[in-house]
């Protein structure tokens, strides 16, 4: 029997045993749907239910190396990306969390008015998966509204990370997207002649652990440095926001001193690969622990109000990335990601349109949508009432 239990205690089991046990299930396909890349955060979310664990470290690490590979792949398509659709990633990030910032007004004061507030404004920044926002909001709260909007928080991230991880597996089905010509017109947007070609005067090297190791030490550094917003604090971008920048400038530059930081997209991807999946596991078995009981004893009422912001915030960005401005499908999952501020959306995203370039546009909105996400939180928790019911 302790070998059993020491066994279930091993973290490394149980992160392997989401993965394989989640990537197992992604394969299934009914009437041509199949769960894909997010098998992994499914199958941890019931590990992590059943009591199940791993070390908190865990997922911070394969988050960080996932992004690094993302951002090395896409590197080299940044600037076709940005002189294309530069000052885009502004509005989109502008527009998609002013949607979700809306929709949690409207649920605190009109859909849900006898519902602990707290709760529902922390909806905001979990359903948007955004910890500075969440920081943000902390700071102008007390007492037992700081632990309400927390509780909020996590059911609203959970929530908003299974949205965002579905929607980008399952839209390109169901709008019968076919990726062979929404790679061509991604080409053709951003200079085809430029993107993905190999005529670079720099060597690429098989790997790089020395640059590689380079990226990530430049970006937590990045991420860790304080950006001064006066009276709204003083937010960090985060390891997500701090490596996505560094691999993507570093990349885009290849070159760091003796340095090589163009590297075989062949390696990064399959780095990439391992990277996002344990990363889903170890996200999921997070979050599965004790989500059962805190919504059954907080209400349904949190739940449907953090999938309101989540699909507001995705269908606006849609409609917009889509519809208004007509870009390709790899722009705008990226940039929809970018805006609801979710790296596990990004990890869907790049699966299921096999194609890595779709890390550009989401390194280019996610700054953005972090910066707007930290001021709309500090506006909500000043325009709404903090009732602790």
């Amino acid at each position: 029997m302790s070998v059993v239990s020491d066994v279930l205690g091993n973290g490394i089991f149980v992160v392997f045993l989401a993965l394989v046990v989640g990537m197992a299930v992604g394969r299934v396909t009914i009437r041509g749907v199949s769960f894909g890349v997010a098998g992994p955060l499914f199958a941890g979310l019931v590990l992590g239910h059943l009591g199940l664990t791993v070390p908190p470290s865990y997922s911070g690490l394969a988050l960080a190396l996932f992004v690094a590979c993302v951002g090395l792949i896409a590197a080299e398509d940044i600037s076709g990306v940005i002189r294309t659709y530069g000052p885009y990633f502004v509005v989109l990030a502008a527009v998609m969390t002013a949607s979700g910032f809306a929709v949690t007004a409207l649920s605190a004061t009109v859909l849900f008015p006898e519902t602990n507030t707290p709760l529902l404004m922390g909806a905001f920044t979990g359903a948007l998966t955004s910890s500075p926002g969440l920081a943000s909001a902390l700071d102008g709260l007390s007492g037992s509204a700081q632990a309400s909007y927390q509780i909020g928080h996590s059911i609203g991230y959970v929530v908003g990370a299974v949205l965002i991880v579905l929607f980008q597996q399952l839209y390109p089905r169901f709008a019968g997207l076919e990726m062979d010509s929404e790679r061509r017109r991604y080409e053709a947007d951003v200079d085809g002649a430029e993107s993905g070609s190999d005529d670079s005067p720099i060597e690429r090297v098989p790997f790089s652990l020395i640059g590689f190791g380079l990226v990530l030490a430049v970006g937590v550094v990045l991420g860790s440095i304080p950006l001064p917003l006066g009276p709204l604090g003083a937010p960090t971008l985060g390891t997500t926001g701090g490596v996505i920048i560094a691999a993507l400038v570093l990349g885009y530059y290849g070159e760091l001193g003796p340095v090589t930081l163009r590297m075989d997209r062949t390696i990064l991807s399959e780095l990439r690969s391992l990277t996002l999946g344990l990363f889903l596991a170890t996200v999921g078995i997070e979050a599965g622990s004790g989500l059962v009981q805190t919504v059954a004893e907080y209400g349904v009422q949190i739940v449907l109000a953090s999938a309101l912001t989540s699909l507001t915030a995705i269908l606006v960005g849609l409609a917009v990335t889509r519809r208004l401005w007509g870009q390709d499908w790899i722009t705008a999952a990226g940039g929809i990601c970018g805006g609801h501020t979710d790296t596990k959306g990004l990890a869907a995203a790049i699966d299921a349109t096999d194609a890595d370039e779709v890390g550009a546009a989401y390194g280019n909105t996610y700054p953005f949508a972090l910066l707007f996400m930290v001021l709309y939180a500090k506006v909500l928790v000043l325009l709404v009432p903090a009732t602790v019911g």
